[in-house]
């Protein structure tokens, strides 16, 4: 969800989606590689106009290069931070809980297998609008 919501938010911010690579990737032992998306996410997503055809998962651990190429990593957890400090990968990046980076405590639960997923996208995208304030301060830029 954050992925597709933070590329949208960047392309209405005058452009600037292309001044940001945005990748997104699980660490939990329970990741996957090329499963789709929930179906109640996409409905969510929807609802925020995003449609996300051929959107596939990816486990970090297996896609590793995504944190190599990586100059700001943004968790939902600090359980998730502390797996992505466990790769080798890691060293020397910007690792921080996207509550952490835009000066906010606490951690933003996985809705995964229960019935948050609607709360969790509006904290993610209440989250993520403090981080574009924060990216770029001027809106002139």
């Amino acid at each position: 969800m954050a992925e597709a919501m933070l590329k949208k938010m960047l392309a209405d911010f005058a452009g600037k989606a292309g001044k940001i690579k945005v990748n997104s990737a699980g660490i939990a032992p329970r990741a996957r590689d090329d499963s789709d998306i929930t179906l109640d996410v996409k409905w969510l997503l929807k609802e925020e106009g995003i449609t996300v055809d051929n959107f596939r998962s990816r486990d970090l651990k297996r896609h590793q290069d995504l944190l190599q190429e990586a100059d700001l990593v943004l968790t939902m957890s600090r359980e998730q931070k502390e797996r992505v400090h466990q790769l080798p990968e890691a060293d020397g990046k910007g690792i921080y809980t996207l509550k952490e980076f835009i000066g906010e405590a606490g951690d933003i639960a996985d809705p995964w297998g229960g019935d948050a997923y609607a709360p969790c996208r509006d904290e993610i995208k209440r989250c993520l609008q403090k981080l574009i304030a924060r990216l770029f301060p001027d809106p002139s830029l």
